[in-house]
């Protein structure tokens, strides 16, 4: 008698093998022990100015990004004049700030200037959040992108608001995961009475211009190993399926890695938590032409803080997690579901299916995914919306020629689910398909996914 046995999820399988033993199908077992959950590393970075206070203790939410208020007074208020005006690609802004000749001065100087702005708007024009803001909004955004590329100790920003800027500077570290030297910033509010006359800017540099360059060479040899393995002229799937495989193969998680919010810890250390995987995706996608950006929130079932990513594949918005698809972040376990120890079950997924899970808290909107057509399991043949036999046959000799580890299938319904269950586990035909005596299988039974080791 052929026995069939079951971990629901990754974690139940990873405990049987710990107390050496197997968990037997007609067990109940508690639904709640297929989830996998993320840990973000919340230690805050601070460095508060003498006299500041921090304004905002949650720190954003997604990031370890620390934002330090002071403000001071002055007597005397400008009246403003002409050059309050200045006319960009992106129309003609009038900077609120209210500021002396020589504060408009040192502006230009520190390249606020109509030509610098356009050529950010230029380098900007296809990112995600930037295309989101409103004109005045770019407006504080490419202020903020081109001080913080440019190591600018401090500048008058153009707004008055500290709420717009906070979206602006969200908007830039979202956007930019090549800007790893930024933690934060500390605005200065000069006030007249009750009214804020002009807001200075000034970036939280996280190390010196010289020390970024030194890193920022490590990463560029990190790049040129990923570009090896993938063509510039290959689609939009197979460059988002490449660059999930290259980072979770060459990446462990680990909530104690060094400049786990950043790429750094990816491309130099191979070690990090979401954030990492999350910004070090955007980045190598966005070498190779895809875009992607980064989208935060939480799990629902812990609250805990969570980042992934938002990506354009031909022409329509997916979500991809490449924390959950990795399986180290498991501690003390290495096992996947797939090629590696790979979890293919949040490559391309749909809103509906990734709120099962995750919950969207971004600080700007984020698109609603309906289309499935690029998603992992309909692109690879392993999507099933009936018991096809044929189909399933193709499923498992695929994996076995191509030496993977198990063969995943994913039905389109619950009905499907229970039927593929039926047929398979309940009547044994997975055996007709795998040359075994007995099975331990994982499912995933929120996004409707078996998966069957080869071995």
């Amino acid at each position: 008698m052929k026995k069939v046995y079951i971990g629901i999820g990754v974690l139940c399988l990873i405990l049987a093998l710990i107390i050496g033993g197997s968990v037997i199908i007609d067990k109940q077992l508690d639904k709640d022990s297929s989830f996998l959950s993320d840990h973000i590393d919340f230690d805050k970075y601070t460095s508060t100015a003498n006299g500041a206070k921090n304004t905002i203790g949650a720190i954003n939410g997604y990031t370890e990004m620390s934002i330090t208020e002071k403000e001071a007074k002055v007597s005397d208020v400008p009246d403003g004049g002409d050059y309050e005006i200045i006319v960009t690609d992106i129309g003609q802004i009038v900077v609120e700030a209210k500021l002396t000749e020589d504060e408009w001065a040192s502006r230009i100087k520190k390249g606020l200037t109509s030509e610098k702005i356009n050529e950010a708007n230029k380098e900007c024009s296809k990112l995600y959040y930037y295309g989101s803001l409103d004109q005045f909004s770019k407006q504080i955004y490419l202020e903020i992108y081109i001080s913080l590329k440019n190591y600018t100790d401090s500048f008058y920003i153009c707004s008055l608001s500290p709420e717009d800027i906070d979206i602006a500077f969200n908007a830039v570290m979202a956007d930019h995961p090549e800007i790893f030297y930024v933690n934060g910033y500390l605005f200065t509010k000069y006030t007249a009475g009750d009214e804020i006359v002009k807001i200075e800017f000034t970036p939280g540099f996280t190390m010196d211009a010289a020390t970024a360059k030194d890193c920022k060479k490590l990463v560029d040899e990190y790049e040129k190993a990923f570009m090896k393995g993938i063509s510039r002229t290959a689609s939009d799937y197979e460059k988002i399926k490449y660059t999930y495989e290259f980072i979770i193969l060459n990446t462990e998680y680990d909530i104690n890695s060094a400049e786990n919010q950043n790429i750094l810890s990816v491309c130099l250390y191979g070690k990090s938590v979401c954030q990492g995987y999350a910004k070090t995706f955007q980045y190598l996608l966005g070498k190779l032409g895809v875009q992607s950006t980064l989208v935060v929130g939480y799990i629902s079932r812990n609250n805990e803080g969570h980042a992934w990513n938002l990506v354009r594949c031909e022409g329509t918005y997916y979500y991809v997690d490449c924390t959950w698809g990795d399986s180290s972040y498991l501690q003390n376990a290495n096992l996947g579901t797939g090629k590696g120890g790979i979890n293919y079950d949040y490559l391309n997924i749909t809103t509906a299916e990734l709120e099962l899970t995750h919950v969207i808290d971004n600080f700007l909107p984020v698109p609603s995914c309906v289309n499935n057509k690029n998603n992992y399991y309909v692109k690879e043949g392993l999507y099933f919306k009936s018991v096809d036999q044929e189909a399933l046959a193709a499923a498992f000799s695929r994996s076995r020629q191509l030496g993977l580890e198990s063969v995943e299938i994913k039905c389109s319904s619950k009905q499907v689910y229970d039927d593929m269950k039926e047929y398979l586990i309940d009547e044994n035909h997975v055996f007709d398909y795998l040359d075994k005596e007995n099975l331990t299988y994982i499912q995933n039974p929120d996004l409707y996914i078996y998966s069957f080791p080869m071995d």
